[in-house]
This record gives structure tokens, sequence and C-alpha cells, in this order.
């Protein structure tokens, strides 16, 4: 009798450090929004006027290029800054053009221009997910659920054979659920607290989903064979 497969923590790393992440990164932006003040933040927006959407973007776009950079609080920050739906169409904008730039970067320039930018410490993360993304339906599963590890992942399908317009298409379509989540959450942070909780569970278990039928996911989308090859 075969002993029982161990999990594989190192693709489990990817969706704890995201739901803790999540858990932090909430706390501390309803501190900073109860410290400031709703109000003198949304005046400060108004007061930027167009270039405040544009500043948002280039930051966004940042941290997927520098990827060791966090972009947590940016995430939710968007839904308080700008609202639901224009806060989920800018910090998309931003991670399709900085993930499209961490792609050609990769792909044109090799693993000595990407250490530049990511670190050694990066480019070891980047070399874990260059052999399990391998189609559009390993690339889709990661947008979804790992992205926490977008802006690695990015530089790593780079490193594939992928065709950039696959890329391009699942990093626009299937980003904008995880994006549209994010500002969801940031939009309830900054308006009734009662309603943050069952919101805040229902993301922690769109967060937990890929945990729990992590083996049945990578079956069918075939990665750990992928992985043995």
């Amino acid at each position: 009798m075969m002993p029982p497969a161990r999990p594989n923590w190192r693709t489990l790393r990817p969706l704890i450090f995201a739901g803790v992440g999540l858990l932090i990164v909430t706390g501390a932006l309803i501190f900073g929004i109860q410290a400031v003040g709703l109000e003198n933040i949304r005046r400060f927006i108004e007061r930027a006027g167009p270039f405040a959407p544009l500043i948002f973007i280039l930051i966004k776009m940042l941290t997927y290029v520098f990827a060791p950079l966090t972009s947590g609080p940016i995430q939710l920050s968007a839904g308080v800054f700008f609202g639901l739906l224009p806060g989920a169409i800018y910090t998309l904008i931003g991670e399709v053009v900085g993930g499209s730039i961490a792609f050609w970067l990769s792909r044109r320039y090799g693993r000595g221009v990407v250490r530049r930018f990511v670190g050694e410490d990066g480019l070891t993360r980047v070399d874990q997910f260059v052999d399990q993304i391998v189609d559009w339906r390993t690339l889709t599963y990661a947008r979804l659920f790992l992205f926490a590890a977008y802006d690695f992942i990015s530089y790593a399908v780079g490193f594939s054979h992928l065709p950039f317009r696959v890329y391009l298409i699942v990093s626009a379509a299937a980003g904008f659920i995880p994006t549209l989540i994010a500002s969801m959450l940031g939009t309830t942070i900054s308006g009734d607290a009662g309603a943050l909780l069952p919101l805040f569970v229902v993301v922690l278990g769109l967060c937990a989903l890929p945990l729990a039928f992590q083996k049945p996911i990578r079956r069918l989308l075939k990665m750990d064979k992928t992985r043995a090859a």
C-alpha cells in the first residue's frame, strides 16, 4: 500500500499567504481610513482630477514590474478611492499593462534582466511556476486563484512557450473577477461596516476553494503530470 501523497506546500504557499495577507491588509486599510477620514480621502481624489486614475494605474503597473513590491493595499484601496466598477477597471488596466511588460522583459531579455527587477528570491519564485503554467487552462487557474503571485507568474509565462495573445486574453478576462472582488471589498470597507463581515467571509471562502479542491483541480488541468514529465 502506497503512503498518502504529501501536500505540495510550494504550491499552497501563495494561497495561504494571500489569505493571511488579506486579513492584514484589510485591517490596516480600515485603520487608515478611520485615521485619515473617508471624506478627506475623497476630497483629495477629487482635487487630483483625471490624474488620480492615471497615477493609480501607474503605481499598480509598477508593482507588477518590480514584483517584490506589495500591491495588497493598492488592490483594496481602488474601491475606496474610485468606487466599485471604476476601481476594478483601473486595477485591471494596471495589472494587464504591468504584467505584459513583465512578460516581454522575460521573453526578450531572459533571466539576467528579470533578476534585476525581481531579485534572486523573486527569480526563484518565478522558476516555481515555469513548469506549471503550460496552457490557457493552467494560466486561468493561476489568474483566478494565485492572484497574489500573478506578478511572478507573468514573468514565468514569458519564459514559457505560451503566445502573448493567450496571456493577454486570460489576464484581462479572468483577471476581472479577482479585481472586482477586491474593489468590492474596498467599497464595503468605505461604506457600511456592518456589511463587511459577510463579504469578507465570501472572499475568504473563494480564497479557500483552491485549497479545498487543489488535487482534483490539478488533476483536471494535468499540472502534476506536467511537473513529473
